[in-house]
């Protein structure tokens, strides 16, 4: 009996102790399952798109200046923007559907941007736009723009549109666009312009937009085209205006024609009595006051129009004759 009732306690011993064994087994599968979950959980929140939309428009001016606008439509409301601009930027203006955005801008070789937004689930999306010089660098008679305009962030649609400045084009576009390779190039008929659109980019991709371009030989921008047409054209009318001033357009039209309205009323007057008129008949044919009549007289005199003969109490009034024809 002894010796059995040892060998039990010895079997719950060995139970006791593979139960414990089969309860820690369980706990770190648990702890196992539990930290995969929760990875899994961390993978699916990072995978999922936290921008929804990033859009870029370019335009590169003859001296190399980018203009740059940013779209960013986030796909749940964010506190905070953060973003480096490699290069110094100018003019930085930021903004939502409410108006301005609170942003600091660390300027220096680089520019650091931050910002506080104040997004809600309708509201979004920013804007951000700036000036910087130093996208594009010069390499012999050729231009190089080059940037990386990443976000670290999981972005469902990606759409960038580059524009030259008139006159400019993609050298060698086979060899040249080095980074997207999915580049697409039109023109609006006067400037050349490259799009780039991509779906799903992964936060650890890059955004480095890079291209070589050059002024094409011999052309003359659109600006000095339209200038010299209209020097051209101003020159043009004012040699018609002096032809038809000197030999279409007789002398006296030409003289009234900068009158105001009551000396042309007197002038009037004047040219229907023959060139010769009584200062008091102006006054009663006019209906104006002796005063009025006397400064309108005194300026077509002083103008070198009338001559004045002093008859008893009143003025006679004479057309200086080689102003008008009769």
């Amino acid at each position: 009996m002894p010796k059995l009732w040892g060998q039990n306690q010895r079997s719950n011993r060995l139970i006791a102790k593979d139960k414990l064994v089969l309860m820690l087994i369980y706990f770190v599968k648990l702890i196992a399952f539990m930290s995969f979950l929760m990875a899994f959980t961390l993978f699916s929140v990072t995978a999922l798109a936290q921008v929804q939309f990033y859009g870029m428009d370019i335009f590169i001016d003859k001296e190399g200046v980018s203009s740059v606008n940013i779209t960013i439509t986030y796909a749940k409301p964010e506190a905070k923007f953060q973003s480096t601009v490699i290069g110094r930027i100018r003019n930085f203006q930021a903004k939502d559907i409410d108006g301005p955005i609170n942003c600091s801008l660390d300027v220096s070789g680089i520019s650091n941007i931050n910002c506080n937004l104040n997004l809600t689930k309708e509201k979004r999306s920013i804007e951000m736009s700036f000036e910087t010089n130093d996208f594009v660098k010069t390499l012999e008679n050729k231009f190089f723009f080059s940037n990386d305009f990443g976000l670290n962030r999981n972005i469902t649609n990606v759409h960038s549109s580059i524009r030259l400045a008139e006159g400019f084009a993609i050298s060698d576009p086979e060899k040249t666009i080095s980074f997207p390779e999915s580049v697409t190039t039109i023109s609006d008929g006067r400037r050349i312009i490259l799009v780039w659109k991509m779906k799903d980019v992964r936060a650890d991709e890059r955004l480095k937009f890079e291209f070589l371009y050059e002024q094409l030989p011999g052309f003359l921008p659109f600006v000095f085209r339209l200038r010299y047409i209209a020097v051209f054209g101003a020159a043009v009318a004012t040699v018609f205006g002096i032809i038809w001033l000197r030999y279409f357009r007789k002398p006296e039209n030409l003289v009234l024609s900068v009158l105001d309205d009551f000396e042309r009323k007197v002038m009037d007057i004047i040219v229907a009595n023959n060139g010769v008129a009584n200062q008091k008949k102006i006054v009663q044919e006019t209906n104006l006051s002796k005063a009025k009549i006397s400064r309108v007289v005194k300026s077509l005199v002083e103008r070198g129009l009338l001559e004045i003969e002093r008859t008893g109490r009143t003025n006679k009034l004479k057309l200086v004759k080689k102003k008008f024809q009769f």
